[in-house]
């Protein structure tokens, strides 16, 4: 399909006929990425009653940002879903990024080598933590716990690596929290207890 033709076709949905349908199939086959030629592609499908518009229709409906707005096209409630205007697509005012011709596989990459820089640079979130705040701060806020993450889990690991005031302290808390299993904690409890004071 010529770009003009593709052009007179967005310009004008009643242009779309038999003989179009046979372009556009060839170029979502050659652009299968290109939403423009799919939504026109399924309009022609539908004016000229074709079987494969169901088919076509739950791809097409995955592509589009609004299916509000593919129905509305494919009923003729608006007459123009997308436009072109200076270089961009426009889909029921959504910008879709790129030139509305059609453009080589390598299009993207080609426009990014030749931009001048192709690097990609570190941009540093632009946030106020730490702006006039001493690092310290968030240093010693790391290393603390937290009462509300206590678990049987973590009081069992505290009690394996011997850190038994830690475990102890877990298990204080667990029974607390845990009131239906405060036998068990306490017999956890006495335990630790014993180790300790015989070490």
């Amino acid at each position: 399909m010529e770009k003009e033709q593709f052009y007179s076709i967005v310009a004008d949905a009643k242009a779309l006929n038999h003989e179009t349908l046979d372009g556009l199939k060839q170029l979502i086959s050659d652009y299968p990425w290109f939403t423009a030629g799919w939504l026109l592609y399924l309009k022609n499908l539908k004016i000229v009653e074709a079987d494969e518009f169901q088919s076509v229709l739950k791809k097409v409906a995955v592509m589009v940002p609004s299916r509000k707005v593919l129905f509305r096209y494919l009923n003729d409630e608006i007459g123009q879903v997308f436009k072109v205007e200076q270089n961009k697509s426009v889909l029921a005012g959504y910008e879709l990024e790129g030139e509305p011709e059609l453009m080589s596989d390598n299009s993207l990459i080609d426009k990014f080598l030749s931009s001048g820089e192709p690097r990609i640079k570190n941009n540093k979130a632009k946030t106020d933590i730490g702006k006039g705040v001493d690092n310290k701060y968030f240093v010693e806020r790391s290393v603390q716990e937290d009462d509300e993450l206590v678990s049987e889990t973590l009081a069992s690991i505290y009690f394996q690596q011997q850190n038994y005031d830690k475990a102890l302290e877990a298990y204080q808390k667990l029974s607390l929290k845990y009131p239906e299993k405060s036998v068990y904690f306490a017999g956890r409890i006495k335990e630790i207890e014993l180790i300790k004071n015989n070490n």
